[in-house]
C-alpha cells in the first residue's frame, strides 16, 4: 500500500474525530443557552451533534466532561478577547484598566446565554465552580501583567494571589448580580469595579508613573 494512502486512511477517521467533538461542543453551547445544566442530558447533547451517545464516551466521559472542556475552550476566547491590547490604549491609570476590564467581561459574557450560565450562574456542578478558581487566576495574573506592562507597579510580595482576589471579588459580585435578576449590566459592571480597585487600592498607589515605552 501506497504510504500516502496510509495516511488518507488515518487522516480520515481523525477529522472525522475533530468534528464530532466539535460538533458535541456546540451542541452542548446552543442546549446551555436554553435551559439549565440539570435539564440537559447527554443524551439531548449527542442528538444536536447528531452524534451516537455511544461515541460521546469516547470523547467526553460524561456530561459534566464535556461542559467543563467546553468551559475551558469558552474561557481561551474570552482571554483573547477582553485582554486584546487594543481595548486599553486610553488607559491613563491602572483604575482605567481595571474599568476597561471589567465593562469588556459584562460586554463579552452578555453575547451568551451559555456563558452567563457556565461562569455566573450558582445553578451549575460544584467541579464548575471550582474550575472557576483556577479560570480566575489565570485571568488574574493577565491583568496584573497587562497593568504592570504600562505603569510602575510597585514591587509587592505575591502580586499574583493579590490579583486573583481581586478578580474573584469582582466575579463574585457580577454572579451575584445574575443570580439575582438574571442579566448583568452596566451598574453590575460598575459594582464590579468599585469592588476590585477597593481591593486593589490596599495595595496599588492612587498614582503610578506611566511606563516609559507608553510615553513615546
Amino acid at each position: 500500500m501506497d504510504v500516502n494512502d496510509r495516511r488518507t486512511r488515518t487522516s480520515r477517521p481523525q477529522k472525522r474525530g475533530v468534528k464530532r467533538r466539535e460538533a458535541l461542543l456546540n451542541s452542548a453551547l446552543q442546549l446551555l443557552s436554553e435551559a439549565p445544566f440539570d435539564d440537559i442530558t447527554y443524551q439531548r447533547i449527542a442528538d444536536g451533534a447528531d452524534v451516537p451517545l455511544a461515541s460521546c464516551y469516547h470523547f467526553y466521559r460524561s456530561k459534566l466532561d464535556l461542559v467543563r472542556n467546553l468551559a475551558d475552550e469558552l474561557t481561551q476566547r474570552y482571554l483573547e478577547k477582553v485582554f486584546d491590547e487594543s481595548n486599553y490604549a486610553d488607559s491613563a491609570t491602572w483604575r482605567d484598566c481595571v474599568a476597561t476590564h471589567v465593562k469588556n467581561t459584562v460586554t463579552y459574557h452578555n453575547r451568551s446565554p451559555a456563558e452567563l450560565q457556565i461562569f455566573f450562574s450558582g445553578d451549575v456542578p460544584l467541579k464548575l465552580r471550582q474550575d472557576a478558581l483556577n479560570r480566575e487566576k489565570i485571568i488574574g495574573h493577565r491583568l496584573l501583567e497587562l497593568i504592570d506592562a504600562r505603569f510602575e507597579i510597585p514591587s509587592i510580595e505575591g502580586l499574583d494571589a493579590i490579583f486573583f482576589r481581586a478578580v474573584e471579588i469582582g466575579r463574585t459580585v457580577l454572579a451575584l448580580d445574575f443570580q439575582e435578576t438574571g442579566r448583568l449590566d452596566d451598574a453590575s459592571a460598575i459594582e464590579a469595579e468599585r469592588a476590585m480597585t477597593g481591593y486593589l487600592a490596599n495595595y496599588l498607589p492612587s498614582v503610578v508613573s506611566r511606563r516609559t515605552l507608553d510615553r513615546a
